[in-house]
């Protein structure tokens, strides 16, 4: 059930990579009667009543169709996505009734990062998809709660509202390593929790999170003052963002990384402190090190990432360019014309 930005896009992935292998031991990695891999992100859209601008014809019933095939399938089933995390008390009842239903003894798993790590990787993601906000903006929001993200992050909140009615032993958190650690572990611990031998699942992700650096994100949020709300989840140009301008152009290149600075480490690391704490006096089974969830000590050499940098967010503009024009080449005439209106408003 989450939490954001804490791997789950690279444990989703792999899991999706290996689902026929881990069918062979009586695991199931459920994705739909086509193998949509997006089948459970669209329950989970459903079982939450979030918005993600998704067409409602393929989240509609997403659900019910899930749980449909649990009901069918022998031996273990993994089901996941960081959307569950921000479920209210009365969703996350409702789904756990459906998965009981099904004659399944529920165990909650929910991946944990520490807090300064996921607050970046957080402010990136909402720069994805149309956010203005500054760095300082999404950071004030977030220690006074006022994010959305935020409520996904706080184990507390995500375990009291998921977990009131089971026993330590069924709820699980899985500790991603400090930066530098082997680049694995996460997904070792993911397997260690839901009981699964590594050599059952041999296959790597396919696909994980980009990230930006300081100029790409303000690049980004010149574009997404310019693009309105097109930009936005289901806007016009949200896939051309995030999968292009993000995913081909801006998260190649190698500029300032994007850390939590001086002045917000203490808020963040008293934070953690009491989350921690609130863990262990909860005796929920970890799998790793709750002393990983520490955010490490700022950068002495700390880029404020809200510093302007015109001459590097000029040199992601032309990279950009250069990435949209080839794409406008690549695909089919049909498409041209909406490529070039694009690029038009780009460049206005």
């Amino acid at each position: 059930m989450g939490a954001p930005k804490s791997g789950t896009t690279y444990l989703q992935s792999r899991l999706y990579a290996n689902r026929r292998a881990l069918r062979r031991h009586d695991v199931s990695y459920p994705a739909g009667r086509l193998g949509d891999p997006r089948a459970q992100y669209w329950a989970a859209l459903e079982a939450t009543a979030a918005d993600h601008g998704v067409d409602q014809r393929r989240v509609r019933g997403a659900w019910a169709r899930l749980v449909r095939g649990i009901r069918r399938t022998s031996g273990d089933v993994v089901v996941s996505h960081e959307v569950l995390a921000a479920a209210t008390p009365q969703q996350a009842d409702r789904v756990l009734a459906d998965l009981a239903s099904t004659g399944a003894e529920v165990h909650l798993v929910l991946t944990a990062r520490d807090l300064a790590r996921e607050l970046t990787s957080g402010w990136q993601e909402t720069l994805k998809f149309g956010s203005k906000a500054s760095f300082a903006t999404y950071l004030a929001n977030a220690r006074d709660g006022r994010s959305a993200f935020m409520e996904g992050f706080d184990p507390v909140r995500v375990l009291t509202t998921w977990g009131a009615r089971l026993p330590a032993e069924r709820i699980h958190v899985v500790t991603a390593p400090p930066a530098g650690g082997p680049p694995d572990l996460l997904w070792l611990r993911f397997l260690d929790a839901v009981g699964v031998r590594p050599s059952w699942a041999p296959r790597e992700a396919s696909r994980a999170n980009e990230s930006v650096g300081v100029a790409e994100a303000q690049l980004l949020r010149r574009l997404n003052h310019r693009l309105g709300d097109g930009a936005r989840r289901g806007g016009e140009y949200s896939l051309l963002v995030d999968g292009i301008v993000v995913g081909e152009a801006l998260a190649p290149r190698a500029s300032a990384r994007i850390t939590l600075g001086p002045e917000d480490h203490p808020w963040v690391a008293a934070r953690s402190d009491e989350w921690i704490r609130w863990l262990r006096e909860r005796e929920v089974q970890v799998h790793g090190d709750l002393d990983d969830l520490r955010p490490a000590p700022p950068d002495p050499g700390w880029t404020d990432p809200d510093a302007p940098v015109p001459r590097q967010v000029a040199d992601a503009a032309v990279d950009v360019m250069e990435t949209l024009l080839e794409e406008v080449r690549r695909r089919p005439r049909p498409v041209l014309q909406r490529a070039r209106r694009a690029l038009a408003r780009l460049w206005r």
